[in-house]
């Protein structure tokens, strides 16, 4: 009986010591959301995250809007997108390359863009045939921790977020200069930019 006791209580302690020795690591992960988007006339409207049990995502349909998230992990920082055409629906993310971050502003470019929801080459001749097929595509949702890379695009864009108060302004005047948006009147921020609209994010987790 001792030496059943003292096997069990070696065995206890051993577990004690691995899971001791082998803590979670720490989420280092901010996440931005497009809350505000103004109109040329000054008029704005306020969006609120879809969020399904601690999870964010994009429903395609609704709301009927653009809407766009910067995520912030570990010091690598991707940008995810809906973009809202009269023929399609278009959603995505991409991973930067970080050109500036400091207490005043962050520049970031990209150049390959993943896309989960729409048609895969409406981007290039207006048709929405063939559609990327993220895992729930079928149901019009995409979480943004799916990472789906099977329909990938590529256009340089440097896009440029000045800081206030914690928060990011996206520099419209900025990001229209790039010359695949100039010239190709197409990108991320391309419709609201185009439009003269303002684009104000903030820190939701």
């Amino acid at each position: 009986m001792m030496n059943r006791l003292f096997f069990l209580f070696v065995i206890i302690f051993m577990f004690a010591c691995t899971t001791e020795a082998n803590p979670p690591k720490p989420s280092n992960t901010e996440l931005y959301y497009s809350y505000r988007i103004c109109e040329k006339s000054g008029k704005c409207q306020n969006l609120t995250p879809t969020k399904k049990i601690n999870n964010y995502l994009f429903k395609k349909l609704e709301p009927a809007h653009d809407e766009f998230y910067i995520k912030e992990s570990n010091g690598d920082f991707y940008l995810y997108y809906k973009n809202i055409y009269s023929e399609d629906v278009q959603v995505g993310w991409a991973k930067a390359k970080v050109d500036r971050n400091d207490n005043s502003e962050l520049s970031l470019n990209f150049d390959k863009i993943n896309l989960t929801l729409g048609g895969i080459d409406f981007i290039k001749n207006g048709y929405a045939s063939k559609q990327a097929e993220s895992r729930n595509s079928k149901l019009g949702l995409y979480y943004l921790n799916d990472n789906y890379e099977g329909a990938p695009y590529y256009q340089k864009q440097k896009i440029v977020f000045k800081k206030t108060a914690g928060n990011l302004f996206l520099e419209c005047d900025s990001y229209m200069a790039n010359p695949s948006v100039k010239e190709g009147f197409y990108g991320i921020f391309y419709g609201v930019c185009s439009e003269g609209k303002k684009v104000y994010f903030k820190k939701i987790s």
